[in-house]
C-alpha cells in the first residue's frame, strides 16, 4: 500500500531539518577552473510539476550545445514521470514514487552512478533535493543562493525580476555559459504516434482557425468550472462563426468536457493518453485558452498565441510564456472561478482578432 512518504518527509525537514543541517554540514568543495565538461556526468533533480520540467529543457539543450559529450541525467517524480520521455538530451530518468523503499531505491541507482555534478533546479527549496545533493555521492552540487544553499559547492543567484525560464537558465552559468546569449525556447520533441494522433483529431474539425479550450487544472483554484467554461465557447463561437473551438482536457476531467461540449456545442478532443499527445494538439493550435501553466509553457515550447486564466495576483509574472504572445486574466481572490466570463470573453474576443485574422460578426 502507497503511503504519502515524500509529503510527510518534506514538511517535517521543513519545520527544523535544514535549519539544524545548515548547523552542521559546511560544504567547501571547489571544481577547478579547467574543468573538463565535455566530461561530466550530471544528474538534475528536476521532482515536482510538468510545467518546471517543461522550462527546465533549455538547460539540458543548452549544455548539450556546448559539451556534446556530456552526460545528464534526471530525477523525477510521479507527477512528471513521463515529461522527458522523448527529450534526446536526458540519458537516464529515475522517478520517485510514493513508498519509502522507492526512495532508497533511487537514492542507492544514483549514488552507484557517481556524478560528477547533482544540479538542483527546483525552484523552491526542497528537502529531497538537499537529501540527495547531501547523499548522492557526487563530487559537486550545484543549486541556487537561498536558505538551503549550504548544500551546494558551486551558487547561481536566483532572480526574482524575470520568468522562471530564465530564473532557472542561471544555472548555466555555473558551467561557463551566459544564458543571454542561448535559445533559452522550451522543447517538447513530439514522437510520430503522436504527430499523427493530432493529425486525426483536427482532420475532423471545420473552421477557419482552431482554438483549444484547456479545461484540466493540477489544482482545485486553477478550475474555472463547467457552466463558466461552456458560457464562454458559447459566446466565443457566436462572435466568431468560422472558428472551430477544441475542448482539451485531462483524464480526471472527462466528464466535465463532456459536459461542457454538450453545454456549448464544442467538439471535445479525442482522450490524450500521454502528455505527448497533448503537446501534439496543442501544437497544431492557432490559439490556446487555459487555467494551467504546463499548458502555457508546451504553447512557448511551439508559439502558439494563449489566453491564461490564472489564480496568481497581476504582480506574479514569472509563470508567463518566454516566446508566444498572450494575454493574462489575474483572479482577485486566488481562484480562478472567480474570473467573471464577460471580463474572460472581452480579453479572449480582442486577442483573437488580433491574432487570428478572422472575421468577427458584428454585434
Amino acid at each position: 500500500m502507497a503511503i504519502p512518504f515524500l509529503k510527510k518527509l518534506e514538511k517535517k525537514i521543513r519545520d527544523g531539518a535544514i535549519l539544524l543541517l545548515r548547523k552542521v554540514v559546511h560544504r567547501k568543495r571547489v571544481a577547478p577552473s579547467d574543468f573538463d565538461f565535455h566530461r561530466a556526468k550530471l544528474l538534475c533533480l528536476r521532482q515536482n510539476q510538468i510545467g518546471d520540467t517543461l522550462i527546465s529543457t533549455p538547460i539540458f539543450a543548452t549544455l548539450k550545445r556546448h559539451y556534446p559529450g556530456i552526460i545528464i541525467d534526471a530525477l523525477l517524480d510521479k507527477r512528471n514521470a513521463t515529461t522527458l520521455d522523448t527529450n534526446p538530451h536526458i540519458r537516464k530518468r529515475f522517478v520517485l514514487k510514493q513508498k519509502l523503499i522507492d526512495f532508497f531505491k533511487a537514492l542507492f541507482a544514483i549514488r552507484r552512478e557517481r556524478y560528477d555534478f547533482i544540479v538542483d533546479l527546483v525552484h523552491t527549496p526542497s528537502s529531497l533535493s538537499t537529501l540527495f545533493c547531501l547523499l548522492g555521492n557526487a563530487r559537486f552540487a550545484v543549486g541556487f543562493e537561498r536558505e538551503n544553499d549550504f548544500i551546494y559547492d558551486l551558487k547561481v543567484p536566483f532572480r526574482k525580476d524575470a520568468r522562471m525560464l530564465r530564473t532557472l537558465a542561471e544555472i548555466l552559468t555555473a558551467f561557463r555559459i551566459n544564458p543571454d546569449e542561448e535559445d533559452l525556447r522550451p522543447q517538447f520533441p513530439l514522437s510520430p504516434s503522436s504527430v499523427a494522433f493530432a493529425g486525426k483529431v483536427f482532420s475532423s474539425l471545420v473552421g477557419e482557425k482552431v482554438v483549444g479550450v484547456n479545461i484540466s487544472a493540477s489544482l482545485k483554484l486553477k478550475f474555472w468550472g463547467v457552466e463558466k467554461f461552456a458560457s464562454l465557447i458559447r459566446a466565443l463561437k457566436q462572435d466568431f462563426p468560422n472558428v472551430a473551438f477544441l475542448i482539451l482536457y485531462a483524464k480526471a476531467y472527462a466528464d466535465e468536457a463532456q459536459a461542457i461540449a454538450e453545454q456549448s456545442g464544442a467538439r471535445r478532443c479525442d482522450e490524450t493518453k500521454t502528455l505527448s499527445d497533448f503537446a501534439a494538439v496543442i501544437s497544431k493550435l492557432d490559439l490556446l485558452i487555459t487555467p494551467d501553466s504546463a499548458a502555457v509553457h508546451l504553447a512557448d515550447a511551439f508559439n502558439v498565441p494563449c489566453v491564461i486564466l490564472t489564480h496568481n495576483p497581476e504582480r506574479v509574472t514569472a509563470w508567463y510564456p518566454s516566446f508566444s504572445e498572450s494575454r493574462t486574466i489575474h483572479s482577485k481572490t486566488g481562484e480562478v472561478r472567480s474570473i467573471g466570463v464577460a471580463e474572460a470573453r472581452n480579453v479572449a474576443e480582442n486577442f483573437m482578432q488580433e491574432r487570428l485574422a478572422v472575421p468577427r460578426k458584428e454585434k
